[in-house]
Order: C-alpha cells, then sequence, then structure tokens
C-alpha cells in the first residue's frame, strides 16, 4: 500500500478550491516549481491500448484527444500518492483478471475515482458551446461539490483514513476476450456521473462499478453468474454494463458518513446502515422497459430490435434455458466499428455504439 504523510484531512474539502492553478485532489496552489498534471488516464494505459490520438466523448457529446486529458496536479500528488497506484494497477492489468482480483479492493477503488473525478474536473475547464463560450463550462463547480464525499475518500492516499466495517463502493472484475487486430477495440470505457457508475475494458480485464453506493450491488453480483462463468465478448461486457447502470439508477439511498478522529491523528469513516429505519428494500422495482432503454444506449442498438412487448429483452449473456452463451470473438469479430458483429444479427449494418464514451 502506497505510503501516506499525515496533514491536514479536511484543508482541500472545507475550502474546495477550484482552479487550473490548484491541485485537483489536495487542493494546494500551484507554481512552475511544484506542478505536474496527472493524466486522467494514465500514459501506460494510453500506451498500451493505442489511445493517446483517439478520442474520448464528453457529457456535451463533444470529444476530446485522450493525450489532452489532463487535470492539474502537484508534484507530491503526482508523484508520491497516485502514481505507486498506477504502477499497481498497470503491473495487475497485465496479469489479467486473477490478478486484478487479487488486489485490495481499496485500490481499485482509487484506481478508479480518480479517473471518474478527473473527468469532472477536466470539463470545468471545458466550454459547453465552443462556439458560445459565454454559455460555461461542461462541469461547474457547483457539481463538483456534489461530490465532496468522494474527493474526501480520495484524499485518503496522502493522509490515513479507514474504513471501518464498510467499503464505499462495489466493484466487479470480469474476464474479457481480447480483440488483436486493433489496440484499440481491446479498450472501452463509459460512466454516469449522477448515478457515479464507471465502467472499463481493458483486453482481458473487465471492471464495472458504482463508485458511492455503500457496497449495496456487491451483495448482487453473484446474480450475474453467467458474466462471472464467461469470458466475455465486448457486446457481452457492454450488457453487463448496461445491467449495473440501470441497477444503480433504483438505488434509492444516499450513504451517510460519520468521520472521526483518533488521539494519533489518524481519521476513521463510518457508514451508517443503509436500510436504516426506512422499510422499503433499498433499490426501486426493475422495469424491463426502461432498462431497454439503457441497453439500447450502451449497445447503439434500436429499442425496437432489443425489446419484445411486454416483457422481453434481448440478451446476449444466456441461452434458452438460463445456460451461459460462449461467444469466441473469432466467430463473432468485434473490429472498429463493430458493423461485421452488427451484420450476424441484423438484416442490415447500423452504425455501432461509441466504444468510449461518458453518459450523461
Amino acid at each position: 500500500m502506497p505510503r501516506k504523510r499525515k496533514t491536514d484531512f479536511f484543508e482541500a474539502i472545507v475550502e474546495r478550491r477550484f482552479g487550473w492553478s490548484t491541485c485537483f485532489l489536495c487542493g494546494r496552489r500551484l507554481t512552475e516549481r511544484n506542478r505536474r498534471d496527472e493524466h486522467v488516464f494514465p500514459k501506460w494505459l494510453q500506451k498500451r491500448f493505442g489511445l493517446w490520438d483517439e478520442k474520448l466523448t464528453l457529457l456535451n457529446r463533444t470529444t476530446i484527444p485522450y493525450r489532452k486529458l489532463t487535470t492539474p496536479c502537484c508534484l507530491d500528488c503526482n508523484s508520491n500518492h497516485l502514481e505507486p497506484f498506477e504502477k499497481i494497477m498497470s503491473r495487475a492489468v497485465r496479469g489479467g483478471p486473477r490478478q486484478v482480483r487479487a488486489l485490495d479492493p481499496y485500490c481499485v477503488f482509487i484506481w478508479l475515482g480518480k479517473i471518474f473525478y478527473g473527468l469532472l474536473y477536466r470539463e470545468l475547464f471545458l466550454p459547453w458551446d465552443r462556439a458560445q463560450k459565454k454559455k460555461g463550462s461542461i462541469a461547474s463547480k457547483e457539481l463538483l461539490r456534489e461530490y465532496a464525499m468522494h474527493h474526501l475518500f480520495l484524499q485518503s492516499v496522502r493522509v490515513p483514513l479507514q474504513f471501518l466495517n464498510f467499503f464505499p463502493a462495489s466493484i466487479l472484475i470480469l474476464e474479457t476476450q481480447e480483440p488483436k487486430d486493433d489496440p484499440t477495440t481491446a479498450w472501452d470505457f463509459s460512466d454516469n456521473p449522477y448515478t457515479m457508475f464507471i465502467g472499463c475494458r481493458m483486453g482481458k480485464v473487465g471492471i464495472v462499478s458504482v463508485l458511492q453506493d455503500g457496497g449495496a450491488q456487491q451483495s448482487l453480483f453473484p446474480q450475474l453468474k453467467e458474466a462471472l462463468s464467461l469470458k466475455l465478448h465486448p457486446i457481452q461486457f457492454r450488457e453487463v454494463m448496461a445491467t449495473v447502470r440501470y441497477k444503480a439508477m433504483l438505488f434509492n439511498r444516499t450513504p451517510k458518513y460519520i468521520i472521526t478522529r483518533d488521539s494519533e491523528g489518524d481519521y476513521k469513516a463510518m457508514q451508517n446502515p443503509l436500510q436504516g429505519y426506512n422499510r422499503r428494500p433499498l433499490f426501486d422495482p426493475w422495469d424491463q422497459r426502461k432498462y431497454v432503454e439503457i441497453l439500447a444506449l450502451m449497445t447503439g442498438l434500436p429499442i425496437e430490435y432489443l425489446f419484445q412487448p411486454p416483457d422481453r429483452v434481448l440478451t446476449w449473456l444466456k441461452r434458452p434455458g438460463d445456460r451461459a452463451r460462449k461467444m469466441p470473438i473469432k466467430l463473432y469479430p468485434w473490429n472498429q466499428h463493430h458493423l461485421d458483429f452488427f451484420r450476424t444479427y441484423r438484416p442490415a449494418p447500423q452504425k455501432g455504439p461509441e466504444t468510449n464514451s461518458r453518459e450523461g
């Protein structure tokens, strides 16, 4: 585990300074001497999957090259606190899903959480409308303040903080098939700021997470037994992302936390019981009609193709009789535009989904 130094834990949270001359993590002022901007998507990831010149779709549906997705950061946070996590994740991803599963979930949480928050922070400096910059930025300071608790948990990379008898996120790690023809097709990414859902496919490793549900979905992941038993085809991974993202939309609690400090100056976080005094289930009822809207968004396929009234939705994870469906990528090739795949399922090819996208 990366070494942490003791410092004023609440400084970056209470003051909540935002700006290009402010470290996105610790909040200190940046100068030429102490500045070292952080790549939201680390260089090792961009190099491995050929993303340097590829583009990510932002919340306003414009695009930006991955190489330009940097966020203001100080030398201390970049080199001493965040870089160790990048080394841990780089080695584990190279080793495959088994090595990623063997990691402390905290490492995966911090790595995903930095990407999630870093994207929002970067969008603070990008105009919503490039032709009319007076309309404001994609993200606002008010929006970023809504993620104060997540930002506080990220401080644990530099300040001793222990999660007592809870974990803030639900994290699912899957084995995925890796297309070989083009390294960019071995990468997939999607997130949703409003549910704090984030998912990415990196070669043979797929990670799907809800970052601030207090672990509510973690106990439900075994229900995705088909996904857990398969080497997932890229379209199957997209279906899993759609399932977890929609379930996150049904979560009807806001986790509450208590932060204390002991006599040695270390901080401890405790989570109030999610159930509380409310007898309602943690999740609202599943609605197939609403779920298929998310599945259509995540796959690029039309709802009328995916949905058969009153409640049947197409799935790539199961065969009739609830048997897991194997989809060898050699039989169902996955190219940059996914047209070969769609021809195997539809009479006329349609434009495929944006594999690297942020969904508003």
